[in-house]
C-alpha cells in the first residue's frame, strides 16, 4: 500500500465495476469516493476538491461537460480520466493499446485503469496545436472536451476546431480516435471543408453518404472510412468560436438526428466554458504582464542612472519574449537623430550604423516622427522598410514598432522582429505601455543628467565669482550659504557667516550723519539695489554696492545678495572728480582771467591816458564815461559769479510752477514775440508743489526761454510741458518735470557737454553764465537740468522734488 496522494471521484453507473474502482485507485495511494447519479456527483464536487476524476459520460444524469465546467471552477482543476472508449482496431491483437494518456478503453480491468491513472499521472496531454496564446491548460481543457464527447456519443473520432474570426483556414485544437486522412494535418480551409461550411452557415450537419448534403459540400465530404458524422457550431454571445465534429467509422450504425439534436445543446455548453476558460486565461495572461510591468516598472524607479533604465528594459522584454529580437533606439528630445542604439534579444544579430539609421530610418523613423505604434509584415509593405529592417525580419515574422513618448517628447523607439501572425491589438498596447514606463524614466534620467550639469555649473560660477554672494533664508533671517569671495571680503568661514545676522554683516550708506537706506529695506526687498558697506572681522567697513534678487526653493523664501566691492571703484571716482574739479578750476580760472582781464586793460589804458595826457573837457568826460561803463561790466560779472555760489536754503518756501511759469512768459513774451516765436503749452491739469525760491526758478524758466527764443532767430515753435514723475517702487520722491522744447538747429555733441560751465558761450553779447547760474539753481533746490538735443531742436528739461500733500 502506498503513501496516501490525495483524493480521487469515480462517477460511474455500472455498480459491478465499483470495487475494481476502488481497489486498482487504493493500490496507487487514493481516498476513492464514487458516484452513481448525476446529483450525488454535484454535490461531491462542491463538498471536496480531488486530485483525480474518473468520469465515464455515459453516466445516466450525468453531463460530462458540466462535471468538467465544475472541475474548472477549482485553482487547481483535478486530473480528468475518461472511462468508456472503444479501443481502435489494429492489425495485431497483441499492438491494441490499453489506455492513451487521459482515456481507459473499455473493457475494464485493474491494469487498464491504473494504467490510465499513471499516465494521466505523469503526462500532460497537449493538444496537436496549443490554442492561441499558447498557453498549455487551454490545450489540456480542448482534449478532455473531445474525450468526454467521443466517449458520451460513443464515436469513433472527436474533433474540435476553432477560427479566429478573420482568418481562411480553422485550427484543430484537438482530436481523438482514429487519424486524419493526413496525419499532422492541423488546419481546414474555411471555404473547401465541412466544418468550414458549418462556420459560414452557422447551422448544425448531419452527415450521411445515402443522405442528402447541401449544394455546396457535395464534393467536400467524401471519406470511405467513415460512415456518418455529426458537426456543431460553438456560437456566444452571437460569435463564432469553431466547430465540434464527431465520426463513425464505415460498417457502424449511423448518427441520429435526436444525437445531432444532443450535440447542439452540447456544443452551446462547450462554447459557454471555452469563452469563460479563454476570457480567464487571457486575463492570467494579462496578470503576468502586468506583474512583470509592475516589476519593470520598480526597476525603473531604482535605476540611477540612464544605463541602468537601458539594462532594466531589455532584460525584461527578453524574459517576456524570449523569441524577439530588435533594437531600442534614443535621441536627445528636440533632435530628429537617431543618437544611440541598444540590441534587444540576439547579441549577434546585424547592429545598423548611425549614419544607415539616418540615411533609412525606416519604420522607426515613421514612428518617431509622429508616436504612433506600428505593426507590420514583411511582406505587406517591403517597399517601407529599410535595408536593415528587412535583414531582421525572418519568413513570416512581424515587425512592432513602438514610441518611447511623454507628454512632453518622443525620446526613442523599440523595434522589435520575431512577433507570431496572431499578434492582437492587445499585445501592441502592453509594449506601448511599456514603453511609456520607460520613456518616463528615460525623461527622467535625462533631466536629472540636465538638472545635474546645470547645477554643477552653477556651482562653479558660485565658487568662482569674483563678487561675494551671499544667500540669505528669509523666514530665519540667516545667511544658509556663502560663496569663498564673501570669506575673502569679510573675513569669516562660511560657518561664522551662517551665525552672523545679516543685519549686522551689513551696514548702510550715511549721508550727513544719517543712513540713506536702513538695512531692513534691503532685506525685506523693498529696494533691490543697494549702496552700503561690509563690516569685516578685521573691524574697519569695506564699501559695496549689493544687488538683490528674490529665489523661491522648494523650503521657502530665500534673498540673493550679489555684493560689489567699491574701494577700488570709489578711489578711481574720487580721483576722477578730484581731477575734473581741477580741470573745472582751471577752465573757470582761464575764464574768470578772460573776462576780467578786458574790462580791466580797457580801465588801465584810459586811466593812463587821463593822468599822463590832457584833453579837453569834452573829451575827458568821455574817457571818464568809457572807465565807468567797464566799471560797470567788472560789477556784474562779480555779481553773476557771486549768484552762482549764493545759497538759497534759507529762503525756500511751497511755490507753484505753474504760477511761475505765467510770470516767466509774461516777462519773455516781448523778445519772443521779436523773434516770432510760437508758444505752445502742454500743461498737466494738477501739479504738486515744490519747495523753493519763486524768484530764482522764475529767473531759470524765463533764461531757458530766451535762449530757445535766440535759438530761432528767423521763427519757430516753443513747446513748454509739464507733467508728474511718479516714484520708482517707493525708492525716491515723485519729481515735477518742466520741459522746454524748441525747434531751433539743435546743438553739436561737443557744444552740449561744455554748455553748463561758467563763462562758456558762443554769442559775443553774452558772459556765458546764465546756464551756469540756472543750473546751480536748480541743483540747490534738489533737482537736475539736463539737455537732449538733435537736428529737429533742442529739449532743455528741469526736474524738482514734489511735496507730497
Amino acid at each position: 500500500m502506498e503513501m496516501q496522494v490525495g483524493w480521487a471521484l469515480v462517477i460511474d453507473a455500472d455498480v459491478s465495476a465499483h470495487a475494481l474502482y476502488r481497489q486498482a485507485l487504493s493500490d496507487l495511494g487514493y481516498d476513492v469516493d464514487i458516484c452513481e447519479r448525476g446529483a450525488s456527483a454535484s454535490l461531491a464536487l462542491m463538498r471536496r476538491v480531488y486530485d483525480l476524476i474518473l468520469l465515464n459520460p455515459r453516466t445516466p444524469g450525468i453531463c460530462g461537460i458540466e462535471v468538467l465546467r465544475q472541475m474548472h471552477r477549482q485553482q487547481l482543476p483535478a486530473r480528468l480520466v475518461v472511462i468508456g472508449g472503444q479501443a481502435p482496431p489494429a492489425h495485431d491483437q497483441a499492438d491494441q493499446p490499453e489506455s492513451t494518456p487521459g482515456l481507459i478503453y473499455q473493457p475494464l480491468s485493474a491494469e487498464r485503469v491504473q494504467l490510465g491513472v499513471e499516465l494521466a499521472r505523469s503526462l500532460a496531454p497537449l493538444a496537436l496545436r496549443p490554442a492561441p496564446g499558447g498557453d498549455a491548460e487551454l490545450a489540456l481543457l480542448h482534449q478532455q472536451i473531445v474525450r468526454i464527447l467521443m466517449v458520451r456519443f460513443d464515436a469513433d473520432r472527436a474533433s474540435l476546431m476553432l477560427w479566429g474570426g478573420d482568418s481562411d483556414q480553422i485550427d484543430v485544437v484537438a482530436s481523438v480516435g482514429f487519424p486524419f486522412t493526413m496525419p499532422g494535418n492541423t488546419t481546414a480551409p474555411l471555404h473547401d471543408s465541412v466544418s468550414g461550411w458549418v462556420i459560414r452557415h452557422v447551422e448544425p450537419l448531419l452527415l450521411d453518404p445515402d443522405g442528402e448534403l447541401p449544394f455546396d459540400l457535395q464534393s467536400a465530404w467524401r471519406n470511405n472510412a467513415i460512415c456518418s458524422g455529426i458537426c456543431s457550431p460553438l456560437v456566444v454571445r452571437g460569435q463564432v468560436l469553431g466547430v465540434l465534429a464527431l465520426a463513425r467509422r464505415a460498417g457502424r450504425a449511423p448518427f441520429a438526428a435526436a444525437e445531432l439534436d444532443y450535440l447542439v445543446t452540447q456544443a452551446g455548453q462547450v462554447a459557454a466554458m471555452l469563452d469563460q476558460a479563454r476570457a480567464s486565461a487571457q486575463a492570467q495572461h494579462r496578470a503576468r504582464l502586468l506583474a512583470r510591468m509592475n516589476a519593470l516598472g520598480a526597476a525603473l524607479l531604482a535605476a540611477p542612472d540612464l544605463e541602468a533604465i537601458l539594462r532594466a528594459t531589455v532584460d525584461q522584454i527578453t524574459e517576456q519574449y524570449p523569441q524577439i529580437r530588435g533594437y531600442l533606439f534614443l535621441r536627445e528630445s528636440h533632435s530628429p537623430w537617431i543618437d544611440r542604439l541598444v540590441v534587444v534579444g540576439e547579441p549577434h544579430q546585424p547592429r545598423p550604423s548611425l549614419d544607415d539609421l539616418r540615411d533609412q530610418p525606416g519604420l522607426a523613423g515613421q514612428v518617431l516622427a509622429d508616436g504612433i505604434p506600428r505593426l507590420r509584415r514583411a511582406a505587406d509593405l517591403p517597399n517601407q522598410l529599410a535595408t536593415w529592417e528587412q535583414r531582421l525580419l525572418a519568413a513570416g515574422d512581424q515587425l512592432l514598432c513602438v514610441a518611447l513618448r511623454t507628454s512632453a517628447a518622443v525620446y526613442g523607439a523599440i523595434e522589435l522582429a520575431g512577433w507570431p501572425p496572431d499578434t492582437d491589438e492587445e499585445d501592441v498596447q502592453l509594449m506601448v505601455a511599456l514603453a511609456a514606463q520607460v520613456a518616463l524614466a528615460v525623461e527622467k534620467a535625462q533631466l536629472y543628467a540636465t538638472t545635474a550639469s546645470a547645477a554643477a555649473r552653477y556651482d562653479a560660477m558660485f565658487q568662482r565669482a569674483t563678487d561675494a554672494i551671499l544667500l540669505i533664508d528669509r523666514a530665519r533671517s540667516a545667511i544658509v550659504a556663502a560663496n569663498p569671495a564673501a570669506e575673502r571680503m569679510s573675513g569669516y568661514s562660511q560657518i561664522e557667516l551662517a551665525q552672523i545676522a545679516p543685519a549686522r554683516l551689513i551696514a548702510p550708506a550715511m549721508v550727513g550723519g544719517r543712513a540713506s537706506v536702513p538695512v531692513s529695506d534691503l532685506l525685506s526687498s523693498a529696494v533691490t539695489a543697494y549702496e552700503g558697506s561690509i563690516r569685516t572681522r578685521s573691524g574697519y567697513s569695506v564699501p559695496v554696492s549689493i544687488a538683490a534678487n528674490e529665489v523661491i526653493g522648494p523650503s521657502g523664501g530665500y534673498l540673493l545678495l550679489a555684493v560689489r566691492n567699491m574701494s577700488d571703484a570709489q578711489r578711481q571716482a574720487q580721483q576722477l572728480a578730484q581731477s575734473e574739479k581741477i580741470a573745472g578750476m582751471t577752465r573757470l580760472t582761464e575764464s574768470i582771467a578772460h573776462e576780467i582781464n578786458n574790462p580791466l586793460q580797457a580801465l588801465h589804458n584810459t586811466l593812463h591816458l587821463l593822468i599822463n595826457r590832457s584833453f579837453t573837457d569834452e573829451k575827458r568826460d568821455r574817457l571818464l564815461s568809457m572807465a565807468q561803463m567797464e566799471v560797470d561790466r567788472l560789477t556784474v560779472i562779480v555779481r553773476r559769479m557771486l549768484e552762482l555760489h549764493r545759497p538759497t536754503s534759507a529762503d525756500m518756501r511751497l511755490v507753484s510752477i505753474h504760477t511761475l511759469l505765467e510770470g516767466a512768459l509774461a516777462g519773455a513774451t516781448p523778445q519772443l514775440q521779436q523773434h516770432h516765436v510760437l508758444i505752445e503749452r502742454h500743461w498737466a491739469d494738477r501739479l504738486p508743489w515744490v519747495n523753493g525760491i519763486g524768484g530764482h526758478l522764475k529767473q531759470v524758466f524765463q533764461d531757458l526761454m530766451l535762449n530757445a527764443a535766440e535759438a530761432m532767430p528767423n521763427g519757430g515753435r516753443l513747446l513748454v510741458n509739464t507733467r508728474v514723475e511718479e516714484s520708482q517702487g517707493g525708492q525716491a520722491p515723485a519729481r515735477v518735470l518742466v520741459e522746454f522744447v524748441d525747434s531751433g538747429p539743435g546743438i553739436p555733441e561737443s557744444e552740449a557737454q561744455l554748455i553748463f560751465e561758467p563763462f562758456y558761450t558762443t554769442k559775443r553779447a553774452n558772459t556765458g553764465l546764465g546756464l551756469a547760474i540756472s543750473y546751480s539753481i536748480v541743483e540747490r533746490h534738489g533737482g537736475a537740468l539736463t539737455v537732449i538735443s538733435g537736428s529737429t531742436g533742442t529739449t532743455f528739461r528741469v526736474a524738482l522734488p514734489a511735496v507730497e500733500s
